[in-house]
């Protein structure tokens, strides 16, 4: 018993040797980046002093890419979105005056406020103050001017959301918060680097003390308002109104589609006459491709459409791709190549019901030819037109051209950029042109 026991421990002693003698090899791999914001957002206060009820003026809100994002070329586009947030503040005289530089923003915080006895749905939690407060100072969230302020965009080009004055900023229910949020869109490649957007106060009146015309004053800016729940209570006549603009970026694109965390993206496919016998080649190719975006719920959504004399939605955007492959399948070749047609049902799809306006809408169209349709017009200028209204909208645009019937300098003014135009020289080789550029390592 005793050598057994001797045994077991000489093997124990080997077996532990061994990664203290490897310990002593050690390599170190340096690793840095360097961090930039990619928005320039112009933070000064947006004070409009002393108002009256239903005055209506106007303040603006500069936005522009950064200069690190110029200058950075793997990059291209941004989405954004303004939302508005309850502000808190260190408050005199009963609310009428406060410490503009001591403020915070206020989180909306689900369920019963701890510090009170009220059963609530939600409750807005300030912190603690930014300093220490004296005699005759008070600290908490002022009443909100967030309502009466419209975000309205500059339309150069129009690829912004407008909110009206005489909204809700959120709404709690089922337990979440939903914010009611403009967007916007920046891209380099459409020139569109800087939004000015116009921020709109009208003025509330006050319970018993609005004039006759005050609903006409409401649905004149928002028709869809009852100006009965925009009025305040009288108690808040001659305090410090507040709200926080909170600007956020929610997407940046970089080359290679599967560099974000999700996108909706449109597949575009030529199903003219010229692809013929290579139809089969085509669908292989673009059904790999649904395979590697893996469409889900929570993440990509995808679509096709397909052009030939006319285009034709052949799926909307869905989280199924067992469904946009047999979609795909579907397709058959024949007649000529209206790439202007395709590029409209796509663009169309990107802003209808099926889109997510938050999440950066992508367009991949794979043609084999030159545009000759519609009849009676310029097929190429029309289709750069479609194109040029797509990009405008927000919507990065790849395209594939396949074979040596195509020019490339054309369609590369179809695409978002030289960058994003690929070639393929068949259609055999086309999946793994495709996979080149869903994957992100370009």
């Amino acid at each position: 018993m005793k050598k057994i026991l001797f045994g077991l421990a000489a093997f124990a002693l080997v077996i532990a040797t061994v990664p203290m003698f490897a310990a002593f090899e050690a390599h170190v791999i340096n690793v840095t980046a360097k961090i930039e914001n990619a928005l320039t957002v112009d933070t000064n206060a947006i004070s409009f002093g002393t108002v009256f009820p239903q005055e209506h003026l106007n303040k603006p809100l500069t936005v522009s890419l950064s200069q690190s994002f110029l200058d950075e070329d793997r990059v291209d586009d941004i989405k954004y979105f303004i939302r508005q947030k309850p502000k808190c503040a260190i408050t005199t005289n009963n609310g009428e005056s406060f410490d503009p530089l001591n403020t915070k923003t206020g989180h909306i915080v689900i369920g019963d406020n701890p510090d009170t006895a009220e059963v609530e749905t939600y409750w807005i939690n300030c912190g603690e103050p930014p300093r220490t407060i004296v005699t005759g100072e008070s600290w908490g969230v002022l009443p909100s001017l967030c309502p009466y302020l419209s975000k309205e965009d500059d339309n150069t080009p129009d690829n912004d959301s407008t909110l009206p004055s005489f909204h809700e900023p959120f709404v709690v229910s089922d337990g979440q918060v939903h914010w009611n949020d403009a967007t916007g869109y920046l891209a380099k490649s459409a020139q569109d680097i800087t939004d000015i957007w116009n921020i709109d106060l009208a003025v509330p009146c006050f319970t018993g003390h609005c004039a006759q015309d005050w609903s006409a004053f409401v649905t004149g800016i928002n028709p869809s308002a009852n100006p009965d729940s925009y009025t305040q209570p009288l108690a808040n006549e001659s305090k410090v109104f507040g709200c926080d603009l909170w600007v956020e970026v929610t997407g940046v694109s970089l080359p290679g589609i599967l560099c974000n965390e999700k996108v909706d993206l449109m597949l575009v496919l030529d199903r003219s006459g010229s692809i013929g016998d290579a139809m089969t080649d085509l669908k292989t190719a673009a059904k790999a491709f649904v395979d590697a975006l893996s469409p889900s719920t929570d993440g990509n959504h995808v679509g096709e459409d397909s052009f030939a004399d006319t285009g034709t939605l052949d799926i909307g955007l869905t989280d199924n791709g067992v469904a946009v492959k047999a979609a795909i399948d579907a397709l058959s070749s024949g007649g000529f190549t209206n790439l202007k047609e395709g590029i409209e049902i796509a663009t169309a799809e990107l802003g209808g019901a099926n889109d997510r306006p938050a999440i950066p809408d992508y367009m991949v169209i794979i043609t084999d030819g030159q545009p000759n349709r519609p009849e009676g017009v310029d097929a190429e200028a029309v289709a750069k037109a479609a194109a040029d209204a797509a990009k405008a909208a927000g919507i990065k645009i790849f395209v594939v051209g396949v074979g040596d019937q195509v020019d490339p300098a054309y369609l590369k003014t179809i695409a978002s950029g030289d960058d994003h135009y690929f070639t393929a020289s068949d259609y055999t080789t086309l999946e793994t042109e495709l996979e080149n550029l869903a994957q992100c390592n370009q």
